[in-house]
């Protein structure tokens, strides 16, 4: 069976590598010049590679370290422990231990014990079906109080769904904040990195995808997948057609609904019901270290960034790598600012909080940015997650939506990528058993 995966992020390039262990034929399909997506990096003038877009792996991320094992990355994967912290008014507070969460004094003693029962309910909390019905407003309201939310939740709220956030269920803090809290030894938080990058996991399956036999196209875009009599068997690309027994469209929604012009208008509706957040992130490399946090979040809804993530440079000891993101609406008008402007705008923000920065300490400045990265789930979510099998014999969707309620980690990408392969796998032995019959 040949099977035609269109899309070279992680989740493409992981199904191709789990069915290339079937004995399917692959050929994966990437309208860039290089694999990855939001996994990509690129080579910094220091020489060594730096991913596009911040990646942290947690010791409970069990299939992506077994994965790393299996591509004979696991002693390039190192864990350190990591601070958390929130800058409010400009002042750094640490939020990783009970004692931090008391000594939190931008909120009053009896506001600090709501925040730390918050953390304690979220983490005892294991059946999150109930959250799907409840937005995340009035649960973290009932957790905490309003002094609570509106000094902590409401700027990061707005913050990571460009303020609107109003009909976004439970499940998103519940899912962010218990695996952060997860992944804690005793009271500190763990989080590993690939020294080498995170495209290096990548670079290692597409390595192997092609060593069994499969094809990967870079530069290869596809203009539309034709539907007929019910069923999808080719591609037109820009080169030509091609022809796949089956199709797997591993892209967000909003580009996979794009490319079937032939769908019936019912599943086109249905497809349109998907909302993205978008991604503008900076990366800059310093020559000194900038807070001594993994992650700070901000409080102040007037800062262009939400958060400032930092880690050591991956093999020079004397460099730091800062990454400074904005989530934002793909029709936001911060998609099309130029560079030179964002430098400018956050820089400025960024001298606010550590005004003994100098110029001369910031080797490099870069900006990345994608339109479609963090699906966003309305109440009822669960009742509305598009199935990897859609109406039509041979074409498959997977995306990160589908993880829901799961946040769309690299983590829960690979593992999804396993269950894909496994449908996929299933149902093209049982239509080749209905076709010989």
């Amino acid at each position: 069976m040949h099977i035609g995966i269109i899309g070279g992020g992680l989740l493409g390039v992981s199904l191709a590598y789990y069915l290339s262990e079937t004995e399917h034929q692959v050929t994966l399909l990437e309208q860039n010049s290089t694999l990855g997506g939001l996994s990509s990096s690129r080579m910094s003038t220091s020489g060594v590679n730096i991913n596009n877009y911040y990646h942290a792996i947690l010791p409970q991320d069990q299939t992506l370290i077994d994965l790393c094992d299996r591509l004979c990355l696991k002693d390039d994967l190192s864990f350190q422990k990591a601070e958390i912290g929130f800058i409010h008014n400009g002042i750094s507070f640490p939020l990783n231990t009970i004692w931090d969460f008391l000594s939190f004094t931008p909120l009053p003693l009896r506001d600090r014990l709501r925040l730390l029962n918050t953390m304690v309910r979220i983490r005892r909390t294991r059946n999150w079906l109930s959250l799907d019905q409840i937005s995340v407003e009035d649960w973290l309201l009932e957790l905490g109080g309003e002094q609570v939310f509106k000094r902590i939740w409401t700027p990061l709220l707005e913050a990571q769904f460009d303020y609107v956030y109003d009909e976004v269920p439970a499940t998103y803090i519940w899912s962010w904040l218990r695996s952060l809290l997860q992944a804690h030894t005793g009271n500190r938080l763990q989080v590993g990195y690939l020294r080498h990058g995170h495209s290096m996991v990548i670079e290692s399956m597409a390595h192997v995808i092609e060593q069994r036999g499969g094809t990967i196209l870079t530069n290869s875009r596809v203009r539309e997948i034709e539907i007929r009599e019910g069923r999808a068997q080719q591609l037109r690309t820009y080169d030509g057609m091609m022809e796949f027994d089956a199709i797997i469209a591993a892209m967000p929604t909003p580009a996979f609904s794009r490319l079937i012009p032939g769908a019936d208008q019912v599943y086109r509706d249905q497809l349109s019901k998907s909302r993205y957040l978008g991604l503008i992130c900076p990366t800059l490399v310093l020559t000194r270290p900038l807070s001594g946090y993994w992650m700070l979040r901000q409080t102040d809804p007037s800062s262009p960034f939400s958060s400032i993530v930092e880690i050591p440079h991956p093999t020079d000891p004397n460099l730091t790598v800062v990454y400074l993101p904005k989530s934002t609406a793909p029709e936001n008008d911060w998609m099309g600012v130029p560079d030179e402007d964002i430098r400018d705008a956050w820089l400025i923000r960024l001298r606010q909080l550590f005004p003994d920065l100098k110029p001369s300490e910031i080797q490099e400045f870069i900006v990345n940015r994608s339109r479609y990265v963090d699906p966003v789930y309305s109440l009822n979510g669960m009742r509305d997650v598009l199935p990897v099998q859609t109406p039509y014999t041979g074409l498959y969707l997977a995306n990160t939506s589908q993880v829901y309620p799961h946040l769309p980690t690299s983590d829960s990408t690979v593992r999804h990528a396993q269950l894909v392969a496994r449908t996929v796998t299933k149902q093209s032995v049982t239509h080749q058993a209905v076709t010989v019959a």
